[in-house]
């Protein structure tokens, strides 16, 4: 016979069991006497617990004094304490901070910007893939193909080592995805 677990047996003791768990719970009990016992168990101490809940009677007059005085007094131990030193918010340090990002944010720039790869005068056969603001060309013998989106907002450019580059372009007025990926071997 498989008994219920003595959480199921809690609950069932308190009440808080659902409707089908409650009726096979009873189905159970009505031929398992230990697990009737279980629950009697249950039932005692859960009563045993309520009356220890009751709380005594609390003096809220005394107990507002005692918390007024214990304010002031933190209140007078606070102005025997000296004071902690300069500012750490200090103006110079916040100088020191505002120079530091624009420092970064110069050199964030200057990292970013897009150098154009030229090519040298003796190499005319030589197949060149180059990026712009806009757009993947590819220049070949004095021709060159460019792949570019006139609407773009958003563009992202990769380069990979194998010869490859990809643009995506998503359009500001659609929101459509343009892909272009140009390899050169």
């Amino acid at each position: 016979m498989m008994h219920p677990h003595e959480n199921d047996l809690a609950l069932f003791a308190g009440g808080d069991l659902g409707c089908f768990r409650r009726w096979r719970m009873e189905r159970h009990l009505a031929g398992c006497d230990r697990c009737r016992a279980g629950v009697d168990e249950f039932s005692t101490l859960r009563t045993q617990l309520r009356d220890l809940e009751e709380m005594p009677a609390v003096h809220w007059a005394r107990l507002a004094a005692e918390m007024k005085a214990n304010i002031h007094l933190g209140l007078e131990a606070g102005a025997c304490v000296p004071d902690a030193g300069p500012n750490p918010f200090s103006p110079s340090r916040a100088w020191a901070a505002y120079a530091g990002l624009l420092a970064l944010l110069f050199v964030a720039f200057w990292v970013g910007r897009t150098v154009p790869i030229a090519t040298p005068a003796s190499d005319a056969d030589a197949v060149v893939l180059a990026a712009t603001g806009n757009s993947i060309e590819l220049k070949h013998a004095g021709s060159s193909l460019s792949l570019m989106h006139t609407r773009a907002n958003d563009v992202t450019l990769s380069v990979s080592a194998q010869g490859a580059m990809r643009a995506r372009y998503v359009d500001s007025a659609t929101g459509q995805v343009t892909i272009n990926n140009v390899y050169v071997q």
